[in-house]
């Protein structure tokens, strides 16, 4: 796991990032990769909503009861709040001087916690300090067709993979692609998505990973949990624009459809 930020940097920023007024009250607005998040509900307090935000970009959070502690979970980010003193950490990094608010159950933390992660910007209206705009590296084009797909399929739950990742667990070879995306299933499922920019005379290679991986899951499931079996014998493989889709998925039809007519807009300049 690779981090931007040691320990005495990430104490600077998140100290000298948004004002002390966008920190006084609870935020009238949060937009997170240009979605307006539904706060109805949430009891008032400074700070930002971790669960509301870990779970809308596509993260999730946990409470650990016995060690009484709440983990948010966001892409390679863990934030650890100790709820018997609202310390934070942050990929095992204590952070000095900050801690997190509960109220109702609710965990809030400082809008600074975010803006300490490589990737993640937090932003305050100028007109309107408590009016917040929150980016993430879930605001990538490519990564947002990968989740409408996993939506409009109906894919299952998968494990997000980097394209080194792909070629280390499941040897689909990273030189077939210039960059891209996997969602790889547990042992349950075969539910999988590939979305990947080919590489000059990538095709072939690709092809012949993909296929070999698709094989593996059907002779997998073939014998276990074969009610799996149709999903992988009908497996979409979509070429278009230089891109390419492999989709395992309930639906794959609708994945593939979707990945059609929304691929031209991921190589517009």
């Amino acid at each position: 796991m690779k981090h931007r930020l040691g320990a005495l940097a990430l104490a600077a920023v998140l100290a000298g990032s948004l004002s002390p007024a966008a920190l006084a009250a609870s935020p009238a607005e949060i937009v997170l990769n240009g979605n307006k998040l539904d706060t109805t509900g949430l009891p008032t307090c400074a700070g930002l909503p971790m669960r509301l935000i870990a779970e809308e970009d596509h993260g999730f959070a946990d409470w650990y009861e016995e060690d009484n502690q709440g983990v948010f979970y966001l892409g390679d980010h863990q934030i650890t709040v100790q709820f018997d003193t609202n310390a934070v950490e942050v990929d095992g990094t204590i952070l000095e001087g900050i801690h997190a608010q509960v109220e109702q159950g609710v965990t809030f933390l400082p809008p600074s916690v975010l803006e300490g992660l490589e990737g993640y910007t937090v932003t305050a209206d100028p007109q309107d300090g408590q009016k917040l705009t929150i980016t993430t590296p879930n605001n990538d084009p490519m990564i947002q067709l990968a989740y409408q797909i996993i939506d409009a399929s109906g894919m299952g739950y998968s494990a997000r993979a980097t394209l080194e990742q792909m070629e280390e667990y499941h040897q689909i070879h990273a030189a077939s692609f210039t960059q891209g995306i996997g969602f790889f299933p547990m042992m349950t499922s075969p539910d999988t998505l590939v979305l990947v920019k080919l590489a000059e005379d990538g095709e072939e290679a690709a092809k012949a990973d993909l296929e070999r991986y698709r094989k593996q899951q059907e002779d997998t499931f073939s014998w276990y949990l074969s009610q799996n079996l149709p999903k992988v014998q009908n497996a979409k493989l979509v070429i278009a624009d230089g891109w390419l889709l492999f989709l395992i998925a309930e639906d794959a039809e609708a994945g593939a459809a979707l990945f059609q007519s929304s691929v031209e807009a991921l190589s517009a300049p």
